[in-house]
């Protein structure tokens, strides 16, 4: 004989359903990989990873030339020029970066970080980490713009291999908070030049690189950079 149910027991059973599946539900945390708006309180987690000296100077996806010092990352879907602060969960460790390439294009990984961002995160041994990316503004949101002006850098040497190029770069480092590594291609090969700056002022730019002609024994060179 098949079991009666009264009006009242099915409604019991159907709100004890709907109470179960809203458990299942909540423990997911709230997506908003689309919201590309400033400030999105969640945006996506998973496994970051690096690229550095091998793509160094070649062009991303945006046309620009990668700079492995500068603080920047490969995402698959976001716009270029977005702002994305990763937050590494094992350490609490944060870099903000801006998105100007396209990848990874391996499973399970989110973002690919430049040289720069990696080490800020202490991730160069791991290779990998596990991130949350969150959204600090959009690629249409106002970022304050560069100063018009010139600025002043002063190339304190250049090299025909990008490891000793890194070797003077992470020893002006110490002392000087902007020093990048630019490669140029030239008829006599591929040259990696280490440059210190940016000054507001030739006259600046020139008392730096009189020191560092003093301290290490080198011809330096202002350049200009609008």
């Amino acid at each position: 004989m098949g079991r009666r149910f009264t009006t009242s027991t099915t409604h019991l059973i159907l709100v004890l359903g709907l109470l179960a599946l809203s458990g299942c539900f909540g423990n997911y945390p709230k997506s908003s990989s689309h919201d590309t708006g400033p400030n999105s309180e969640y945006s996506q987690r998973g496994i970051a990873s690096w690229y550095g000296p091998s793509f160094h100077g070649k062009l991303s996806a945006s046309g620009e030339p990668y700079d492995m010092w500068a603080l920047t990352a490969a995402h698959q879907t976001l716009p270029f020029g977005t702002w994305v602060q990763v937050h590494k969960i094992a350490t609490g460790k944060t870099v903000t970066v801006r998105i100007n390439d396209r990848g990874p294009f391996i499973g399970g990984r989110i973002i690919d970080l430049s040289y720069a961002a990696a080490r800020e995160l202490m991730m160069i041994g791991e290779g990998t980490a596990e991130v949350s990316l969150t959204i600090l503004s959009s690629h249409n949101v106002s970022i304050p713009p560069k100063d018009s002006n010139q600025e002043f850098w002063v190339q304190a040497g250049s090299f025909g291999t990008l490891t000793e190029a890194m070797s003077l770069r992470e020893q002006l480092a110490t002392d000087y908070s902007q020093v990048r590594v630019k490669t140029v291609n030239l008829p006599s090969g591929e040259w990696h030049r280490v440059q210190v700056g940016a000054f507001p002022s030739k006259k600046t730019a020139e008392a730096i690189a009189d020191t560092l002609n003093n301290a290490l024994g080198i011809h330096s060179l202002v350049l200009t950079s609008n």
